[in-house]
């Protein structure tokens, strides 16, 4: 990655150094699952409003000193100018969440900065939503669900052959997984990766359409142990 340098850097400065050895280590040796999310763009989902007022719009370079400051890690997305990147704001003006929707056509651009691979190409009827992330002020708000139905509308919007979207969240996510279930999006597949000496093997699991989340099952087990 050519801005890696600067990033590692950046993140130094900005006080995440252990988040930098954690994923040197990780990247020598780690097993990993993340589950890989998906939705369907014409069915409308219904969620509560979060407690402070967004909006939805494209990402500007005004952003920027914002967004490296809290997650300087996104910083080569923006520095190579990856389409499809957007921020939910406050009235103020604040940043609350942002989000990137890519497009098969734009895949190429962004695969650079994704972390590992996908199972087959994009179809012209699908996309992915990544790098999402809630700013940490507005955390606990209901923010993230609120934001995913914008970025969804969206992308209906921009394509209106649009029919899937997909997301990968780590498994031990529990926050950003319970974010995306309250937006429609359910367990489609999961991504099993597999770090040994900084290089990654990764396998692909197809789901059923009952597959739950981790949080769910939980929840059903406690259930069972209550009747």
């Amino acid at each position: 990655m050519k801005h890696a340098v600067r990033t590692l850097a950046e993140m130094i400065v900005l006080g995440e150094g252990g988040a930098v050895l954690r994923e040197l280590c990780a990247r020598i040796y780690s097993d990993e699952v993340s589950i890989v999310l998906r939705r369907d763009l014409l069915e409308d989902h219904f969620v509560p409003a979060p407690r402070i007022a967004i909006k939805l719009r494209p990402l500007e370079a005004r952003d920027i000193p914002t967004i490296v400051s809290e997650r300087p890690r996104r910083l080569p997305v923006i520095l190579d100018n990856v389409p499809g990147g957007y921020v939910a704001v406050t009235d103020t003006g604040e940043l609350a969440f942002m989000i990137w929707v890519i497009f098969g056509d734009q895949w190429p651009i962004f695969e650079t900065h994704f972390k590992g691979n996908i199972p087959r190409a994009l179809e012209p009827d699908e996309c992915m939503f990544e790098f999402a992330y809630t700013f940490k002020k507005f955390r606990g708000m209901g923010v993230m669900s609120a934001a995913m139905i914008l970025i969804v509308e969206e992308a209906r919007r921009l394509r209106p052959t649009a029919r899937w979207g997909y997301n990968y969240i780590r498994q031990s996510n529990e926050p950003s997984l319970r974010g995306c279930r309250n937006a429609g999006f359910r367990p489609y597949m999961k991504r099993e990766e597999r770090w040994r000496a900084m290089r990654l093997q990764q396998s692909f699991i197809q789901l059923t359409s009952a597959s739950m989340f981790p949080f769910e099952r939980v929840a059903d087990q406690l259930a069972g142990h209550c009747t």
